[in-house]
């Protein structure tokens, strides 16, 4: 079972496009300072098990560079209402380049060039969970989490309690319902869980059947928060929640 995650913007969506057109220095007291954006420069992959599914004729691949921003662009732009701006893409792929995987045909007759043309795609961040009573500022002011040269983690702080987050997720209308969707949120639980996350949350339509259906029935996502009018459809939605175990 396929969906995309949702269909129309959040609210909260719309103030990621306005902070992500400027840097981070000009929100001094934003969540950026607190958002972890990459695992240890030697890693390039935690590599996954072999308990996670694979599909005959579809390979998963890491997102690499902006030439595939249009592909992410595609996907999940074919099933919203209102289109996201490209800072809200790349405020997740710029940041979080790692946890973007891609499913590609293995053999892509419409590939140009050497590129393999993406039908399906999973976008995912990581943030401090601010579940706890300690204020943003307070966060702010303990160690912050160690960058290199290109601004991605080399260290987590492992005295805050991360959560992952499934901002993104879309398969063309053809590969639906061949599994693809579930594996590619398989593959990104399994990728946030080994960097330390101790939950994963998202939102999804209340009126989407399907990925309820998926998030709760495959996976054991729990509703935490019904968000009335969260979507500026006017749409409600629910918060979903997976807890990890250690």
């Amino acid at each position: 079972l396929d969906w995309t995650m949702a269909t129309s913007k959040t609210k909260s969506e719309v103030k990621v496009e306005v902070e992500a057109e400027h840097p981070p220095s000009q929100f001094p007291s934003c969540s950026f300072k607190v958002q972890p954006k990459g695992i240890h420069s030697d890693m390039t992959r935690i590599k996954y098990g072999h308990h996670l599914p694979t599909i005959d004729g579809i390979d998963f691949v890491d997102y690499q560079d902006e030439s595939q921003l249009d592909d992410v662009m595609r996907l999940v732009g074919q099933d919203l209402s209102e289109p996201y701006s490209v800072f809200t893409y790349r405020y997740f792929l710029h940041r979080w380049p790692q946890l973007c995987i891609l499913a590609v045909p293995t053999d892509d007759d419409k590939s140009e060039g050497g590129h393999r043309r993406p039908i399906g795609c999973v976008v995912c961040k990581i943030d401090v969970d601010f579940e706890s009573n300690e204020t943003v500022q307070e966060l702010n002011n303990k160690t912050e989490p160690i960058y290199d040269q290109t601004d991605k983690i080399i260290t987590l702080d492992t005295h805050k309690i991360y959560s992952g987050y499934i901002g993104m997720l879309a398969v063309e209308d053809e590969y639906r319902r061949s599994g693809i969707g579930t594996a590619l949120v398989e593959r990104a639980i399994h990728l946030m869980k080994e960097m330390g996350c101790q939950s994963i949350k998202l939102e999804t339509e209340v009126t989407n059947k399907g990925a309820m259906r998926l998030y709760e029935d495959r996976f054991g996502f729990v509703r935490e928060e019904l968000l009335v009018k969260y979507y500026l459809n006017w749409g409600d939605a629910y918060r979903l929640r997976l807890w990890l175990d250690g």
